[in-house]
């Protein structure tokens, strides 16, 4: 009997690659999608689905035109198809490329409908405010599609393993979550873009929660509706100093895709932060802006930032 030897990167992709007998329907939330066979190219533009699909060992070929850093740090190359923006794909090109499977999301959610035209295409966009339950939901997903339930359920655990442990740093203290903008320091409760961030820490909010948000879109700059807003942040601002924070976390806008953190410096002379005891004891994180802001909620992404508050709370006692 003749025995051939296979790569082991080629004996994976088959033991990853399904053809089912018939068409197989995937539900995710209210959208189906019909697939023949496991979908072997993939154009990805919801970054936390790249880094969930990356963390189980599934590799996209058409991706956004964007700085990838990190863990998708790989995506610059130029092997990787470049099809449009984060916000807007290049639907000539994924024409012409022919993706099996089409995923959209956050930036590029409102093309959903187009990109269906050309293949099988979901909108994965992460739900914070249910996080846990939102990423496992995703992930799980993901991993059925392609037969990686195993290592997903893995990865899954380990996130949990490192919630529990930072929840058992932090049991009892309280935080404040800040989005900074120049020297603009803007704090973000539960039902906002970055109130996740008390859900995963377990610390508690010294911001009341928000209400829902029935849209995202933001006011015009210096109009009525902005300056009103700007003045709300300022007191709620106020408000939550008063109650003195144990923590302080602060995701600095400017220093996406720059590493420039300039918040360091504005908050030591902001006139409301400055003379905060977290400020004064150094009990400050300041979070990865590129994980935070740009990959956000994808699989490793996640541990990523539970090991950097883990790590920034052990460093500040």
């Amino acid at each position: 009997m003749t025995y051939i030897k296979l790569p082991l990167a080629l004996i994976l992709s088959f033991s990853a690659f399904v053809s089912y007998a018939q068409p197989v329907q995937f539900t995710y939330q209210d959208q189906t999608i019909q697939l023949q066979n496991t979908p072997q190219k993939l154009a990805v533009y919801e970054l936390s689905a790249l880094d969930t699909l990356n963390a189980l060992g599934i590799q996209a070929s058409i991706v956004p035109e964007t700085t990838f850093v990190g863990a998708l740090k790989k995506f610059n190359d130029k092997q990787y198809v470049k099809a449009g923006s984060l916000f807007e794909p290049n639907q000539t090109l994924l024409k012409e490329q022919k993706p099996d499977l089409i995923i959209v999301g956050g930036r590029s959610a409102a093309k959903l409908n187009e990109v269906k035209k050309i293949a099988p295409a979901i909108n994965l966009w992460p739900d914070t405010q249910n996080f846990n339950q939102d990423l496992k939901n995703r992930t799980l997903f993901l991993a059925k599609m392609f037969n990686k339930e195993q290592l997903a359920q893995s990865k899954l655990d380990h996130v949990y393993a490192l919630q529990a442990q930072l929840k058992q740093l932090t049991k009892g203290k309280s935080g404040l979550m800040l989005f900074a903008i120049g020297n603009n320091f803007i704090p973000h409760a539960k039902n906002e873009r970055f109130g996740f961030t008390y859900d995963i820490s377990g610390l508690k909010s010294v911001v009341p929660p928000a209400a829902p948000q029935a849209s995202s879109a933001r006011p015009a700059p210096n109009s009525p509706e902005a300056l009103a807003t700007a003045q709300r942040n300022l007191e709620r601002l106020v408000q939550a100093i008063k109650q003195n924070p144990d923590f302080i976390i602060v995701l600095d806008r400017g220093a996406v895709n720059t590493q420039n953190y300039a918040a360091k410096q504005h908050i030591q002379s902001h006139p409301l932060l400055k003379n905060s005891q977290a400020v004064k004891e150094n009990r400050v994180i300041f979070v990865d802006a590129d994980a935070w802001y740009l990959t956000g909620a994808g699989l490793d992404n996640t541990a990523f930032m539970l090991e950097e508050l883990i790590n920034g709370i052990k460093n500040t006692k």
